[in-house]
């Protein structure tokens, strides 16, 4: 298994850990202090910075104190603790996430809906620390993401989603309505500016229904409007080898960065 140091979410870089952990929920058999922290970061709206170790040694004293001084500038939207790797307590939640064999001390950082937003092993910086704060929507999107679905981000100007007709259809097939999520994004809002850069999204050439197909571990498929029909939003997904779960699916290859018969700004 591999762990990247995420700056940016996996539209423009590789996956978290290859979708080896879908989105934290608290385990069943009692809260541990990490999940009682989790718990109160949701309802208050807050990224978690974990610092996990195995140790208390040097090492792990100065990456915290890096990660505690980096995140002064994010007080009002962050939350930091810290965990033992091995603390049977937090076992369930550890083999989630996938890093009880991971080099140690790493921070993983989980927004307030569960979705994991960092994994940063020993080291950290402020431009990676801004990144894991994600906008709303990129949140949303990447909780749906861990948990393997398609994504189709639906751009408005108001508070009616529109979906294309194209994107309706191809909800409705067999082998793809229940693994589609649909997302709302507003056009207008500031905080979401980021989020449709990384979706090589121009707002000012967005004109009626319109989505952004992302799929997992955070592949851009294409962009898709009115004009485009659920055969060929449906070709775009088979292309990028995200049809089905068969190894043996002749479509079945690494998503690539656009797909035929989908619109790119």
């Amino acid at each position: 298994m591999k762990f990247h140091a995420l700056s940016q979410m996996c539209l423009t870089v590789v996956c978290l850990w290859c979708s080896a952990s879908a989105a934290v929920a608290q385990q069943p058999g009692g809260t541990s202090p990490l999940q009682s922290t989790l718990g109160q970061s949701a309802q208050s709206g807050k990224f978690t910075f974990v610092v996990f170790h195995r140790d208390s040694g040097e090492a792990t004293r100065t990456f915290h104190q890096q990660v505690q001084t980096e995140l002064t500038s994010h007080a009002d939207k962050t939350v930091l603790t810290t965990a033992r790797v091995d603390d049977p307590a937090e076992r369930a939640l550890v083999e989630k996430l996938g890093i009880a064999r991971a080099p140690m001390p790493m921070a993983v950082v989980i927004a307030p809906n569960g979705a994991v937003t960092g994994l940063f092993p020993r080291a950290i910086t402020s431009e990676q620390i801004a990144a894991a704060i994600v906008p709303p929507t990129m949140m949303q999107c990447m909780k749906e993401l861990q948990n393997q679905k398609l994504v189709f981000v639906c751009l408005t100007r108001t508070e009616r989603v529109d979906v294309p007709e194209g994107v309706r259809a191809v909800q409705q097939l067999p082998q793809f309505k229940d693994r589609i999520s649909l997302v709302g994004m507003r056009l207008d809002d500031p905080a979401e500016a980021r989020f449709y850069q990384q979706m090589k999204l121009n707002p000012n050439q967005v004109n009626g229904p319109y989505a952004v197909l992302i799929a997992p571990p955070g592949a851009l498929i294409g962009h898709f409007d009115t004009q485009s029909s659920a055969e060929q939003i449906a070709a775009a997904i088979h292309k990028a080898g995200q049809c089905c779960e068969d190894e043996n699916c002749k479509h079945n290859h690494a998503p690539q960065a656009t797909a035929p018969g989908s619109k790119r700004q």
